[in-house]
């Protein structure tokens, strides 16, 4: 069929192929033909990224006010699909909540339990963020974000967050369920005297006796 083509037909279709498939080509080029040195290549530019990357955020510690702001701007356009850009934004966050920006906090939160983080660093905006929902009294949603978590490492945290939840509701008897679990939970050798107390406190009274 390409024999009847003029040469001008023929040259279009290679154009238009060579746009469908000619990235793909490369990279199966430079793959077959390179084969370690490029792997080494790209691993190195790996390595190079990431130095930037912990650079810049050793600059966004070190920066206060604007300056701050400006560096966690430049990881999160730069760097964003990094754990670096994820610990700016949980530090802003944090800051955030501290400022009294309970609402710009959640949305920060927010982003990184719904976003490509590793699960363990979602989880922890997880459990920060249900605090939060917890403070401005919006209890299901804090409850539905703690069934996200999925790491077992948390379980007493989560359970415990559950309980004080359930308390604020005055759901005694869910409470103490949750601080029981959570007590369970802990490692042996453990102390937590505040636990311990929430566990007593929330007990039915024939309990107690």
């Amino acid at each position: 069929m390409a024999d009847y083509l003029t040469d001008e037909e023929q040259l279009d279709r290679l154009k238009n192929w060579w746009q469908e498939n000619g990235t793909s080509m490369v990279v199966a080029a430079v793959l077959a033909v390179g084969g370690i040195a490029g792997w080494r290549w790209y691993d190195s530019a790996q390595v190079t990224h990431m130095q930037a990357a912990s650079e810049a955020y050793e600059s966004f510690l070190a920066a206060t006010g604007d300056a701050r702001t400006e560096m966690a701007a430049r990881l999160d356009a730069e760097f964003g699909e990094t754990s670096y850009a994820t610990f700016a934004l949980l530090h802003q966050a944090k800051g955030a909540a501290e400022s009294g920006d309970a609402e710009g906090a959640i949305g920060m939160l927010s982003r990184i339990a719904d976003g490509g983080a590793h699960a363990l660093i979602k989880d922890i905006a997880r459990i920060r963020l249900a605090r939060l929902l917890q403070e401005q009294d919006d209890a299901e949603a804090a409850l539905a974000v703690l069934a996200q978590v999925t790491s077992q490492g948390f379980r007493p945290q989560v359970l415990e967050l559950k309980g004080d939840i359930h308390v604020l509701r005055g759901e005694r008897a869910l409470a103490h369920e949750a601080y029981t679990a959570a007590a369970a939970e802990i490692a042996p050798g453990d102390q937590r005297p505040i636990l311990e107390f929430k566990v007593d406190d929330t007990a039915p009274a024939e309990e107690t006796r």
